[in-house]
């Protein structure tokens, strides 16, 4: 899991930086491409934490004082970075602080771009103990019928009716499903615990990773012919297909653990892994600060290159934060 976590907190900040590329060009070209095929790759981060999560949250259930820390941690790292970010940009721009004006602000919506996801994981918790006791009630069959309404039906669902506007359904039918992020929280523990690791099953998850990706790009570029306005029709993580290449990259990881044994490599990927929720919380902030050098950097090399060496450079600098940070007491329960 720690793996998936690398990957995906990757992909969050790719998420932030990337997209710029693709959509200052005019399709057709090899940057644009490239840059495209890129977007749509970690478009998979969301779906990867859940899974994640998923994967070691559900299938047991966890005393009501576990919950309550976990609820009281998120609500506390949503409050004290966003507030980081609100002094930082009010700062920057030259305005006053409003404390007040603030929290009304962070009760409504997210200070910054990337803390979307703690509302969202702060609902799960609050869910949590309920998933949990189906989760442990459940048999393989329960949980590809779960896993089938919620993510596949209600993922297959925009993109039918996207192509064929009469195929909709009436709105109030999938009302009572689990919603797409519920759901695949159950993938992620079915894919980690129902599933076992075969060449394979390997192989053709990474056959499904790449065809999915081609068709979410092509069909991207169709869709521009049609509205070059708005045609990011795909850029939605709650659609099957990015569900289809996040379940694939999340296999093939538990698949790559199971044939690398190489002890050195798995203790950085624990090391690093543990950093992922720091990274995650400060990546904004040194997006931020560190956009000037990006612009350097484009005017040195290639932008493909400029905008991986800069990603890379925020992640690394907040993991090394974010290390130095879990080793201060008080402070280190926050990341």
């Amino acid at each position: 899991m720690e793996l998936v976590r690398i990957i995906a907190c990757f992909f969050v900040i790719v998420n932030h930086t990337n997209s710029g590329i693709f959509m200052s060009q005019t399709p057709g070209g090899k940057t644009w491409w490239v840059s495209l095929c890129y977007f749509f790759m970690c478009k998979t981060a969301v779906p990867l934490f859940l899974m994640a999560s998923g994967a070691v949250l559900l299938g047991r259930v966890d005393e009501n004082e576990k919950h309550l820390k976990r609820i009281l941690r998120i609500v506390a790292d949503l409050v004290l970075f966003s507030l980081l970010m609100y002094l930082y940009g009010t700062f920057r721009s030259g305005g006053e602080v409003d404390l007040l004006e603030f929290f009304k602000r962070i009760i409504q919506q997210n200070v910054s771009n990337a803390y979307w996801y703690l509302y969202l994981y702060l609902g799960i918790l609050l869910m949590l103990p309920l998933f949990q006791r189906l989760s442990v009630n459940m048999g393989r069959r329960a949980y590809r019928y779960l896993i089938f309404l919620s993510v596949v039906f209600l993922g297959a669902m925009p993109i039918v009716t996207h192509y064929f506007p009469g195929a909709f359904v009436h709105p109030l039918f999938p009302e009572t499903f689990l919603p797409v992020y519920a759901g695949l929280l159950f993938l992620g523990y079915y894919l980690a615990h129902e599933i076992e690791l075969k060449h394979s099953y390997a192989a053709v998850s990474a056959v499904l990773f790449f065809a999915v990706l081609l068709f979410e790009v092509y069909a991207t570029y169709m869709e521009y012919q049609k509205n070059p306005e708005d045609y990011l029709f795909y850029d939605n993580r709650t659609l099957l297909t990015v569900t289809v290449t996040a379940a694939s990259l999340f296999y093939l990881a538990r698949w790559f653990e199971s044939v690398v044994h190489t002890e050195w490599f798995w203790r950085a990927v624990v090391s690093l892994g543990g950093c992922t929720f720091g990274v995650y919380l400060l990546s904004d902030l040194f997006i931020e600060i560190y956009a000037m050098g990006y612009l350097t950097l484009m005017a040195r090399m290639h932008v493909l290159l400029a905008v991986v060496v800069y990603e890379l450079l925020v992640f690394f600098t907040c993991a090394a934060i974010t290390a130095i940070c879990r080793k201060i007491p008080y402070i280190k329960r926050l990341f």
